[in-house]
């Protein structure tokens, strides 16, 4: 009996070619296994989405096996109105959408579970009780009536004036400027005593001899303005609205004054004096500067002032070098908020040379600059 035997090489071939095919053998088991795996996982929303962008076949055919493995493996995701455009827009057919509606976790598990239904609490909301306002004080009655002042509405200011009055007896402010509503009224009696009463609570303030002046000149009586305006100025040697209501008043006066008699002496003729040198080294009064303007510039409306609906009446008074171009310019009335561009438009306006005789000498007057909403006024 004869015994097969391997030589050592042909043994070694033999067991590499063994451990080689059960390797194999393992493996393709493996991969079978994933291949089963991954053909029953869910799609999620992200593999339908590659799979319509897929350029290896046509858009049908990617809907047909998008359709096809919906069906069969189901979707991890649940599709809302936004998904829905999102697959729409990528390429997403009807029958595709409506498989994976079908496949729709939230339908299933709405048809899985009965709804029940409960009862909707009623939420009975707190009430909030109303801010309570601070009762109206002295600054509010009398900005209010500043307001009113403003904007015309006299008797309603007076109104106001009258209750601020009685919260505060003791504050000029109030009285003076429920003085000046009197007198844009027409009111100059009432007006009068209103100042009247600011100069028993302070003697010196000047712009109540002022107004008290200008009131007393709109009634006619001269004298009793003259000796108003010159009480102002003497208080305050700034207050050029007295000082030009004062000098103008005397130069008036001064036109009416009967001329002196001649005699019927005859006398030896006196000597003819030589011309005096005009002094120039004062301006010459002027007045109001309007006729003067050769280029009056027109002031812009603050927007602040505009948004709080401030208007009314500004006076700048201004002075003029040789050649009618301004050399100051200062607002003495009207609001603060609109008197700094008011002296701006004053700068940048250009007058005619105020002249003695053949000679051009400096000038004072003024100009008033009148605001109203939506225009501003000269």
């Amino acid at each position: 009996m004869k015994s097969a035997s391997l030589s050592p090489n042909k043994f070694t071939r033999l067991y590499f070619l063994s451990f080689f095919s059960l390797t194999l053998l393992l493996l393709s088991l493996t991969i079978v296994s994933q291949i089963g795996q991954a053909q029953q996982a869910q799609l999620s929303l992200a593999d339908i989405l590659i799979g319509l962008r897929s350029k290896k076949v046509t858009l049908v055919e990617r809907n047909s096996l998008l359709t096809d493995a919906v069906k069969t493996r189901g979707i991890t995701f649940a599709l809302t109105p936004e998904i829905e455009i999102e697959l729409t827009n990528t390429g997403a057919s009807a029958q595709l959408i409506e498989a994976i509606r079908l496949k729709n976790p939230k339908s299933k598990a709405a048809a899985a579970s009965t709804p029940v239904s409960k009862p909707i609490p009623i939420v009975v909301p707190t009430p909030i009780p109303a801010p309570v306002e601070p009762a109206p004080d002295f600054a509010f009655y009398r900005k209010r009536a500043d307001e009113y002042v403003f904007k015309g509405k006299f008797d309603l200011a007076v109104v106001d004036y009258n209750k601020a009055i009685e919260l505060n007896p003791k504050d000029t402010s109030a009285y003076l400027n429920r003085g000046r509503a009197f007198s844009s009224g027409k009111d100059f009696s009432r007006a009068v005593a209103d100042y009247e009463k600011v100069i028993e609570l302070n003697p010196k303030e000047s712009m109540a001899y002022f107004h008290r002046g200008d009131s007393y000149e709109k009634m006619g009586d001269v004298q009793k303005a003259i000796r108003d305006y010159q009480k102002a100025v003497e208080l305050d040697a700034t207050n050029e609205p007295a000082k030009t209501q004062l000098q103008r008043l005397q130069a008036e006066q001064a036109k009416t004054l009967p001329k002196p008699k001649e005699t019927e002496t005859v006398s030896a003729p006196k000597p003819i004096d030589a011309p005096k040198p005009i002094d120039v080294s004062q301006p010459v009064e002027l007045g109001e500067l309007n006729k003067f303007a050769v280029k009056l510039a027109t002031p812009t409306y603050p927007e602040m002032a505009r948004r709080t609906n401030i208007q009314g009446k500004v006076m700048v008074q201004i002075t003029l070098d040789e050649e009618g171009n301004v050399a100051s310019a200062k607002a003495v009335t009207g609001n603060t908020l609109l008197r700094s561009t008011c002296e701006d438009a004053a700068r940048r306006s250009k007058f005619k040379p105020a002249r003695v005789g053949e000679q051009a000498v400096k000038g004072t007057g003024f100009v008033v600059y009148n605001f109203a909403m939506g225009r501003e006024q000269k």
